[in-house]
């Protein structure tokens, strides 16, 4: 398999992977609701599910590493600024710490009685959003300097805008212990952006051997 095929192949799985774990193991989970619980919940889940979804975020943290090594060396030939793909790995590394540090049942070691493993969930949980959500700023600027990707710049930057409101407002209500009802949807937001532009762009590398 040729690099760019890998490469593509890595973010084109990554959000599918992602949607699969996340709104199947939901709907396994008794009371589970999307728009209102946290997904690091279900990595506390007791059993093998609860397994499968921290593997899972794991493998999908490795698949957007791959996919940011590729998408630096098929933008201006792999010139310019490596902020944007260094914090797209960041976030992919973040969420494999998430998936090791992982929640116990229903998040106690981090919304009860905090623990060093709920720390490090956090920390990790919070690296990866900030990370990815502030990546496609980055990869903006260097979009609209490469021909073939320069039309892909104006909806990098939109993604970048939309997948930080949700986030902004999210760790805001963290760190200052407010409860709503929509953390659930404020969290999927703030990666599912991200994830959606990762996909688009990934069929677009694909694109690029066959050109």
């Amino acid at each position: 398999m040729k690099d760019k095929n890998l490469f593509a192949l890595s973010g084109i799985l990554a959000p599918i992977l992602f949607f699969g774990i996340v709104i199947i193991l939901g709907l396994l989970e008794p009371g589970y609701n999307h728009a209102t619980r946290m997904m690091s919940v279900l990595g506390g889940v007791g059993g093998i599910r609860g397994l499968i979804f921290n593997l899972g975020i794991g493998l999908i943290g490795v698949l957007i590493i791959v996919f940011s090594f590729g998408l630096h060396k098929n933008v201006n030939n792999g010139k310019g600024s490596k902020i944007g793909p260094i914090l797209l790995a960041i976030g992919g590394f973040g969420l494999i710490l998430s998936g090791i540090f992982h929640c116990d049942l229903n998040c106690a070691n981090v919304m009860v009685e905090r623990d060093f493993i709920g720390i490090m969930h956090v920390l990790s949980a919070f690296i990866a959003g900030m990370c990815l959500s502030i990546s496609p700023f980055f990869i903006f600027a260097r979009f609209r300097k490469d021909d073939y990707w320069k039309r892909y710049a104006l909806p990098t930057l939109v993604t970048g805008i939309l997948a930080n409101i949700p986030g902004i407002i999210l760790w805001i209500t963290i760190f200052a212990s407010i409860i709503l009802e929509i953390d659930g949807i404020l969290q999927r937001l703030g990666i599912v952006f991200v994830l959606i532009w990762m996909e688009t762009v990934s069929w677009k590398l694909l694109l690029l051997e066959q050109e």
